[in-house]
């Protein structure tokens, strides 16, 4: 009888929309800066494979912004990263910069009240994609309600999108968690962003409106019950405060980007160039067709697709699960005869944090190894601990390593991060997103 608490759904929404033409702010100039030699098509791009460096980053955008943040994520966890984020966008609020939140609701908390507390500020909005479950309540009950409308909530909105000022944007593998950013604990996952400035930032805000617009992006206010009171964000910032003073709180050797005349030095040696395209579903209707109409015809899967079927020597991808349609298989045994070579990295089970999704990479494991080149398993104690973690003793165990990154390298001169796993979850169920640049030195990059 509770699980009919939280609407999955509503039309009671006020619409807002991304701020554009943003050139004058720091952010704004700063991309403006950047892009003053280069074509006026091309984006340029950062590499975030340290996780330390990507929430950096995060952080830096936060510092800087003067109008909007828009954050659009699958899990935002409640631990010393997500609070230190949070604590970055309630500052940015109190400046007078509007903030948007949009998180998936499948991962969050029963009882999500540490996202409920930021949105009682006027100036943050949060909102939760397809809420379920009576909050309050047992994590079985809200599972419970799950299971009886699978059909709807099992598609999940699985994007993971962080825009500032509609200047510059991070888009790729992470989610907002420690295990995610080099926090030394139990449990670490290793992935990739792009920082991205230039044409790539406005498509993003674009595709970040869509789904803030939608009928599944409900306000937090109506999900969680009793609300919490509308000066609740106060004493919650009081203590995140306190926090960011913490050097526990932060990854092993952070660092601050700075000014953003140190952020453009790093930037102008750093950003690979090239032209874009930001691919992404489409928000899902009642009915499971889309509700919004693309500004492309096809789905982040079919893009690459096609791409692995334009390449004529090699494809390198990474993804944390490996399970692939019979046609995919057909399609790459037809690229191997072409004499493609395509080598592919995914979990082992060890390195593994979903062993249903391991059971089904199992399941055609010899078959994955006859039409592909290579095939690697990631080990949970790989030798990259030794990079990540120097300060370790040799008698000290490391953290259990895991593979996150969603990436693909087509001839080493298209390259795709975003949020697309290689399997029938985020070809046919889940919204994803992701970055494709057209750049030999990126692909390069990637590769290496």
């Amino acid at each position: 009888t509770g699980c009919t608490d939280v609407p999955s759904s509503t039309s009671d929404l006020q619409p807002s929309y991304a701020e554009h033409d943003l050139q004058g702010t720091p952010l704004g100039k700063l991309a403006v800066n950047l892009s003053a030699q280069r074509p006026r098509d091309e984006s340029g791009f950062l590499l975030l494979d340290r996780g330390r460096d990507a929430l950096a980053w995060r952080l830096f955008m936060a510092e800087r912004a003067t109008h909007t943040i828009d954050a659009q994520y699958f899990l935002w966890k409640n631990d010393r990263c997500g609070r230190r984020l949070i604590q970055a966008l309630l500052d940015a609020a109190q400046r007078g910069v509007r903030v948007r939140m949009l998180i998936d609701d499948s991962m969050t908390e029963s009882d999500p009240q540490y996202l409920a507390t930021v949105g009682t500020h006027p100036n943050i909005q949060v909102r939760l994609y397809k809420p379920f479950g009576p909050k309050h309540n047992s994590f079985v009950f809200r599972w419970v309600d799950f299971a009886a409308d699978f059909r709807l909530l099992n598609r999940r909105m699985h994007n993971k999108v962080y825009i500032a000022d509609d200047s510059a944007v991070i888009i790729g593998g992470r989610n907002i968690g420690e295990d995610y950013f080099e926090y030394l604990g139990p449990d670490e996952f290793r992935s990739r962003d792009l920082l991205g400035v230039g044409p790539i930032t406005s498509e993003a805000s674009r595709a970040f409106d869509m789904f803030w617009n939608s009928n599944w992006a409900v306000p937090i206010s109506m999900s969680v019950d009793p609300a919490p009171a509308a000066d609740a964000w106060q004493s919650a910032k009081q203590k995140l405060d306190e926090g960011g003073e913490d050097a526990d709180n932060y990854p092993p050797g952070y660092h601050s980007i700075g000014e953003v005349d140190q952020a453009e030095e790093l930037l102008q040696n750093g950003l690979q160039w090239g032209r874009s395209r930001l691919l992404y579903d489409t928000v899902p209707g009642e009915n499971g067709e889309p509700q919004v109409p693309p500004d492309q015809d096809d789905r982040v899967g079919q893009k690459l697709h096609e791409l692995a079927e334009e390449s004529t020597q090699e494809i390198i991808a990474e993804s944390a699960y490996l399970i692939l349609a019979r046609q995919t298989l057909n399609h790459l045994q037809r690229l191997k005869e072409r004499g493609v070579q395509a080598r592919f990295l995914t979990n082992s089970l060890a390195a593994n944090n979903h062993i249903t999704a391991f059971v089904g990479y199992r399941r055609q494991r010899k078959q994955q190894i006859q039409v592909l080149t290579e095939v690697y398993e990631y080990r949970p104690d790989a030798a990259t601990q030794t990079d990540l973690y120097p300060q370790l003793a040799p008698s000290r165990p490391g953290p259990h390593l895991g593979l996150h990154a969603k990436t693909s390298d087509f001839d080493r001169r298209v390259v795709f991060v975003g949020s697309f796993n290689l399997d029938p979850r985020s070809q046919n169920l889940n919204t994803e997103i992701g970055i494709l640049v057209e750049s030999a030195e990126l692909g390069q990059a990637v590769a290496n």
